[in-house]
């Protein structure tokens, strides 16, 4: 962020303090001394870098205030949403001190990778939600001490600890990016690590899982090992996985080194699930390189407050989309059967989003703001995911490389190495297509903007054929409403359409509740069962309920679109 401040502060210093958990608030105080100016702006920010919504911390703030050393009340003014102007020189409040105080409650009762949770099991701190910045001293040191109930027995971050006393936690960040950008964890959790290339990764877990057959700690250092050998070098010295094991949770934030990870620890046993699970700890980890060091040049230096538009998503969420299951595979985690059967995964969600057609990566990207992080019924019918259809260009790049006796891991080494020429500047897309370029032609360099910046059909047969591996379609497809459903005990409700499928082209709509088909009561079951029921282009009077007006809307019922059944092995060598 930009200031005129000037370097006026030295350091901040934070206290993070817990005094009751069920009340899921944490106080936090962050004091400074001024030089010669009259007026500092402090902030918290409204978003979290990796995570690109608008989450506006600052409505969680209780209670702010704002004192000299003496504790003196220190004019200020709130100017924005999470701003505030202090003063020392106002009138009404002189003050010849050279320090400040400002501290403030602040509600923590979301547990995601983005926000904060404190309850009476735990303490799960995003440094986003909770510090406020001194706009201008960004760059300064950062110390902060964490205060927390005396049964807690252990915190776990990667920020560096300095603590003088074993019963106290005092940790030191360089600068505000890396105060905020350091999850910590404090409770009781189970702790662990391991060693790679000699250096210290830590694990720390909260929450349950059921019993299962898999090691967690061998398969995470797997990882580990195969991706920082595949990129070459490992930028930290040391690196923390924070994992929640909890019901119904899925998702992961990265940072420089560190990751939190969510996982619904029921499903570990499930073999489908736990693929799942490591492609999620691969995708944060190699993070580590792709975003947090490697990036587009617009994120960063952030800008906390407003939105930090980039055309770029596709790069480093698209290529990571497309190596965390790689990883899994080439790891010797999985089977190519089983990398080849997520593959047909990704692929069946891509044709079934219609929203391809009209939104490109670069778009997809630039909109994350108001599209991905903020998805409705319509959004398949509008958008197409950076993460989901970025992994399958990169899949394509990959395929094209080969036929040069190159991989995307030469790409990955280009990338890193341009980043390490120049690391305070992130890449431009000419940067990457040249990179491109210098492995290839310019014929794949071309090719490969079209598929980032333009919505034309992706033929991947095609370029799946030259690898040895081919598309099984089913020769049969069922009726289908072209519609999802939700179900309130045996009440039938549309969540979504599908653009030009049977439902959206009769005129049914999300949120619809279907109550009767030809004049006969239409439950749960029914709809389960609808492909045996019903009968291809043939029309039928649906009666539904909609804003609690009763309407009949006549449905010509259609077949599904085609459906990829598999993706195949037709020559193993070369699709090895």
């Amino acid at each position: 962020m930009s200031s005129t401040q000037g370097e006026c502060i030295m350091s901040l210093n934070y206290i993070a303090e817990i005094t009751n958990s069920d009340s899921h608030m944490i106080k936090i105080s962050v004091s400074g001394q001024r030089k010669s100016q009259n007026q500092i702006k402090a902030f918290l920010p409204s978003w979290s870098p990796g995570s690109y919504l608008m989450r506006e911390y600052s409505r969680h703030i209780r209670g702010l205030k704002v004192t000299d050393d003496q504790g003196k009340p220190l004019y200020y003014q709130q100017e924005a949403k999470g701003a505030w102007s202090i003063v020392w020189n106002h009138p009404e409040f002189l003050s010849e001190s050279k320090t400040f105080s400002i501290e403030y409650e602040i509600y923590a009762h979301e547990l995601t990778v983005r926000t904060s949770h404190i309850d009476n099991s735990h303490a799960f701190l995003h440094g986003p939600s909770l510090f406020i910045g001194i706009e201008g001293q960004e760059n300064t040191a950062h110390q902060i001490e964490f205060k927390f109930p005396a049964l807690w027995s252990k915190l776990t971050t990667s920020l560096k600890d300095i603590s003088d006393k074993r019963e106290r936690f005092i940790y030191e960040a360089k600068n505000y990016d890396e105060l905020l950008d350091c999850p910590i964890e404090i409770g009781c959790h189970e702790t662990d690590g391991f060693m790679v290339s000699g250096l210290e990764h830590h694990l720390a877990f909260y929450g349950e899982s059921y019993p299962h057959q898999y090691n967690l700690k061998a398969d995470i250092k797997k990882i580990v090992e195969y991706v920082s050998q595949f990129v070459g070098e490992i930028p930290y010295e040391s690196y923390t996985f924070i994992i929640h094991l909890l019901k119904d949770k899925f998702g992961g934030l990265e940072h420089s080194s560190s990751t939190v990870l969510q996982f619904d620890g029921r499903k570990l046993n499930n073999r489908k699930d736990y693929l799942q699970w490591l492609a999620l700890v691969a995708h944060e980890y190699f993070h580590t390189w792709n975003i947090k060091r490697i990036r587009p040049k617009e994120l960063g230096p952030f800008d906390y407050q407003n939105e930090n538009y980039t055309r770029m998503l596709w790069l480093v969420e698209g290529l990571t989309s497309f190596v965390d299951e790689l990883f899994v595979y080439q790891a010797g985690l999985c089977t190519l059967e089983e990398y080849l059967g997520v593959q047909k995964n990704n692929l069946v969600r891509y044709y079934q989003t219609a929203g391809r057609k009209f939104h490109s990566l670069e778009e997809s990207s630039f909109n994350a703001w108001i599209k991905l992080y903020r998805p409705d019924e319509n959004s398949k019918n509008s958008s197409v995911s950076y993460y989901l259809k970025g992994g399958l260009v990169f899949s394509i790049l990959h395929i094209e490389l080969l036929g040069y006796k190159k991989s995307i891991k030469d790409f990955v080494h280009l990338l890193w190495k341009h980043y390490k020429q120049n690391p305070e500047v992130g890449i431009v897309k000419s940067e990457v297509l040249s990179i491109i370029t210098n492995l290839s032609n310019s014929k794949v360099a071309e090719n490969f903007d079209k598929m980032i910046s333009t919505t034309e059909e992706i033929d991947f047969e095609k370029y799946y054929k030259k690898i040895g591996v081919g598309f099984k379609w089913q020769n049969e497809t069922p009726i289908s409403l072209g519609a999802q459903f939700e179900f309130r005990g045996d009440r039938v409700i549309i969540l979504s359409v599908d653009l030009d499928e049977a439902a959206y082209q009769s005129g049914l709509n999300a949120g619809d509740e279907i109550i009767a088909i030809n004049n006969q009561r239409v439950l749960r079951i029914d709809i389960e069962n609808i492909a045996q029921l019903l009968k291809e282009d043939t029309s039928y009077l649906f009666t539904i309920s909609r804003l609690e007006k009763i309407l009949n809307i006549e449905v010509v019922v259609k077949k599904a679109p085609r459906l990829l059944e598999s993706v195949v092995l037709e020559a193993r060598e070369l699709a090895e």
